[in-house]
Formats: structure tokens, C-alpha cells, sequence
């Protein structure tokens, strides 16, 4: 660990399970402080998990891995000859995979990149400095603060409505994938919960399985979708987002 941030090796060994216990109980003390690295270890624990998915959703038969070894040891012929239609499938299927990689490659970048965005904004407004252009626990003066700036419209329950010790303390507008979202302020005990009201389908670029203590949760209704995120339990935050999302 540098005098200010993980090294990326650390960052792997966090990754793996492989810190002894002492340098464990550091890494997280410095993880608790440092926004920058529970990011980059979100991102790598994402990439781990993508990579173990994409592994086991491919599972070429032996077959198949000996054809295509056999085809790249091949020397090129000197002349022109008739290729087999199965070496050509084969050759595609090849093709085929190298694409699927490069292409998972691409998703796997936009879910980390969304999944980055959506946390820093939670953690943004964590700041001291953060300062949410709403700043009411009243619904009827957060909703309609939204008109116009929202090409669609939500609900907000009634405090008394909301699940125990549950307290609305404003919203904001944001941007999440370029395009424009409400955010929920909530404070859950002393837990801080951000809730984002959308029309687009942004949980399917998310990883929802939470890292560093931070939680995702998901409901859909109304014709849109309420992702919230904060680090109190999942179990509290489902019913937040089960909450609004019955509302809708």
C-alpha cells in the first residue's frame, strides 16, 4: 500500500481472498477512508466475476479443442485446395467466439463504468460539501421540483408510508448513462440511501451484487425503475425500494 492508495497488486490480493489476516484488517481501515480504491475494488471484484461467468458459460468439447489446435498448427498450403465445410464451420464457430469476447468485453466495460457511476453518485452525496437542489422531507415540494426537468413522472409515499425509520430529506436531478434521472434522498436509521427513478432499463449494464459494504436493489413499476443503493442491509433496503416501487 502506497502513502496515499492500494498498489494494484494489493488490489488483486483483495480481489482473491489471498491478505493475511493483518494486512486484511488495514486494506479495509483504508478502504473505509479512500473513495478512489473502494471503486477501483468494486470494479476489480466485477471484472473477476464477468470473466468467471463468460468462462462458464463457453465449454468447448475436446473435439472441437483439437480441431481448432490442429488447424493452427497447420502450415499454410502452397496451393490452392478445397476446404471441408466442417473446417469452415468450425473456423466460424471460431470466429464466432472471438466476437462473443470482444463484444463481452465491451458489455463487461459499460457494466463497470455504470456500475462505478451509480456508486459515486451515492457516495457523492455523502460529502460534507454536497449540497441536492431539493432539501425537504415533503413529497408534495420534491415531486413537483421535477416537472419539466423529467420527461416522465413518480410518486412518493407518505412518510408514514415508508418502511420504519425510513425519512425522505430530498432529491436532485442527475445523469445516469446520458440520460435524465430523479435522485431520492433517504436516510434509513443513520444510514444514508440513494434511490434512482428512471425509464431506462440501467440495471441490466449494473452489477446488483454489492462490494465494500454497499448494497443494490431493484424494483420495477409504473413503466420505470427505482435502483437504490446504500451501505445499511439489503433486507432494509429492499423494503425502501419495494416501498416506492409500490407506489408507482
Amino acid at each position: 500500500m502506497s502513502a496515499d492508495h492500494l498498489l494494484q497488486e494489493t488490489i488483486g490480493a483483495v480481489v482473491d481472498g489471498e491478505l493475511s489476516r493483518k494486512d486484511e484488517v488495514a486494506v479495509q481501515a483504508h478502504l473505509n477512508e479512500c473513495h478512489a480504491c473502494a471503486l477501483k475494488v468494486i470494479a476489480a471484484g466485477h471484472l473477476k466475476s464477468a470473466t468467471s461467468r463468460a468462462a462458464r458459460s463457453f465449454a468447448p468439447s475436446q473435439e472441437a479443442l483439437a480441431r481448432l489446435t490442429a488447424m493452427a498448427q497447420q502450415t499454410p498450403p502452397k496451393r490452392a485446395t478445397v476446404v471441408p465445410i466442417r473446417t469452415v464451420k468450425w473456423t466460424a464457430a471460431a470466429a464466432m467466439f472471438v466476437l462473443a469476447i470482444a463484444f463481452g468485453g465491451r458489455m463487461l466495460r459499460q457494466s463497470e463504468t455504470l456500475s462505478a457511476e451509480i456508486l459515486d453518485e451515492h457516495l457523492a452525496t455523502l460529502s460534507d460539501a454536497a449540497s441536492p437542489e431539493v432539501l425537504s422531507s415533503d413529497r408534495h415540494t420534491v415531486k413537483p421540483w421535477f416537472q419539466g426537468k423529467l420527461p416522465f413522472s413518480f410518486n412518493i409515499p407518505e412518510q408514514s408510508a415508508l418502511p420504519a425509520d425510513t425519512a425522505l430529506i430530498g432529491a436532485d436531478l442527475t445523469y445516469v448513462n446520458g440520460k435524465p434521472t430523479a435522485l431520492l434522498l433517504f436516510t434509513i436509521h443513520k444510514h444514508h440511501a440513494s434511490v434512482f427513478v428512471s425509464q431506462q432499463q440501467v440495471s441490466e449494464f449494473v452489477h446488483m451484487s454489492g462490494r465494500s459494504g454497499f448494497h443494490f436493489s431493484l424494483g420495477r413499476g409504473g413503466g420505470l425503475e427505482l435502483l437504490g443503493v446504500s451501505d445499511v442491509n439489503s433486507a432494509e433496503l429492499d423494503a425502501l425500494v419495494a416501498n416506492l416501487t409500490a407506489a408507482q
